[in-house]
């Protein structure tokens, strides 16, 4: 059984008392806004309760059907920070017993309790936004509230995220600081190393301003509140903060883009559904634009993009269309 070297020993050390932040600061977030509350809303989870506008959102909540969230509706808070002690005593010892297969042993517990981490966050969210009370004032046949494991999503009015929070992001690093470790110990291939922890490195930078696909009989446009139903049509807008806002059709975005001129400088992507490639997002700001009589958009703009200018054309001389620039299509709609 081979031995560890030193510096491996110390970076073990040193990332299992990091571990410790977890008792102090908060480990998840949930962050949620609406047009009345563009300031946001926010949830934090600590290893042993939770803290933030809870009672607002709960309040919320409750119009729809949903339970009040309070610290006991959470076994967890019970035994958290044991788990998180046993990992910290487990990791002190792989340093001290100085085996690698210590150390690989380490990688696998972070694994599994992170993967069960997050299936029973999952789990709890289905049954927090699937049972809901049948007699609540808002009831819409079919809906339901799940929140996001991981990212955003659209749910009514309100756009929810949910990601990790400072001592979610300590735990990644060190995981990702552990398999490097791993990666130096048994000397692999420098390009092997690469795929194994760039990936993962990857995973803990990304920021949530990658878009999110629509998901047609499921999503809600955020300014109709009707759901996306035509694969043809759609836009997407996501903030530089990750806020995601969707639209089952082009005035319904530019109704909110317009209506929002302070943030135009704001926005990490603005997307429009590719006409020719049903669900495909395109860059609005670079699309072409028909208007015709015949396209059948779902709130009647009858406008189309194209990320084709010949198909653009096609089109236009097929159904005697007006073609469109982004500049006019958002003038058409102020």
């Amino acid at each position: 059984m081979k031995s560890l070297k030193p510096i491996s020993r110390i970076t073990i050390a040193l990332c299992t008392l990091a571990l410790m932040s977890a008792y102090f600061v908060p480990l998840w977030q949930i962050l949620m806004w609406a047009p009345q509350y563009p300031e946001g809303l926010e949830m934090k989870i600590w290893i042993d309760t939770i803290s933030g506008d809870v009672k607002i959102i709960s309040a919320l909540n409750h119009y729809i059907g949903m339970k009040h969230i309070e610290v006991e509706m959470f076994p967890e808070f019970g035994y958290m920070k044991y788990i998180v002690g046993f990992i910290i005593a487990f990791g002190l010892l792989t340093a001290l017993i100085n085996k690698r297969f210590m150390l690989v042993s380490y990688i696998g517990l972070f694994v599994v309790t992170g993967i069960a981490a997050l299936v029973d966050f999952y789990l709890w969210g289905y049954d927090y936004g699937h049972n809901l009370n049948p007699d609540a004032p808002i009831i819409i046949p079919g809906l339901s509230y799940q929140p996001p494991l991981i990212g955003t999503k659209v749910l009514l009015n309100f756009t929810a995220f949910s990601g990790p929070d400072i001592g979610g992001w300590i735990f990644m690093l060190v995981a990702i600081v552990f398999i490097g470790v791993l990666v130096y110990e048994i000397k692999i291939d420098k390009k092997v190393a690469a795929i194994l922890v760039f990936p993962l490195a990857g995973l803990l930078m990304s920021c949530s301003t990658e878009p999110v696909p629509l998901e047609y009989g499921k999503d809600i446009c955020y300014t109709c509140k009707m759901k996306l139903m035509d694969n043809k049509f759609g836009a997407e807008l996501v903030t530089n903060k990750g806020k995601i806002y969707k639209f089952d059709d082009l005035n319904c975005m530019l109704d909110y883009y317009n209506a929002n001129e302070a943030e135009h400088g704001n926005y990490a992507h603005k997307l429009v559904i590719d006409f020719a490639r049903p669900g495909t997002f395109i860059e609005a700001s670079n699309s072409y634009y028909l208007r015709a009589d015949e396209i059948k958009s779902p709130m009647a703009s009858q406008i189309a993009a194209f990320e084709n200018y010949d198909l653009m054309e096609e089109s236009k001389k097929k159904w005697d269309g007006i073609y469109l620039s982004w500049g006019e299509v958002v003038t058409e709609f102020k």
